[in-house]
């Protein structure tokens, strides 16, 4: 039975593949090193909360998402990924900083219509 780290591990790496971006790429986006991101898709590190919310968005998938058994429940939209010789790590931390304003927005709007 795999634990909640193993899926969230999976699916990561999962993602990185689908999305065609490298260990070096994920690693200079979330400013660590490549090491660590190589232990996290070993399951041989715990993945930081604050990596797990920055690859949600670099993804566009609910964190929650990253937690599902089932990959194929994953809502994944490729509309924002871009290839990695088109967009610098630097550009993603960006693009994912502007992401979070929108879904936080949209949060707050959903909120106060159901008020």
């Amino acid at each position: 039975m795999m634990d909640n780290n193993s899926i969230v591990t999976k699916n990561l790496r999962s993602l990185r593949d689908k999305f065609g971006y490298t260990q070096t790429f994920i690693a200079e986006y979330l400013n660590i090193t490549p090491a660590a991101v190589n232990q996290y898709e070993k399951d041989a590190r715990t993945i930081l909360i604050s990596a797990i919310e920055k690859l949600a968005l670099l993804y566009n998938v609910k964190e929650h998402e990253l937690y599902e058994k089932n990959p194929e429940k994953q809502s994944v939209i490729t509309a924002f990924a871009f290839r990695v010789s088109e967009i610098t790590p630097l550009d993603m931390q960006n693009i994912s900083k502007f992401k979070k304003i929108i879904y936080n927005y949209i949060n707050m709007s959903n909120a106060i219509e159901n008020e």
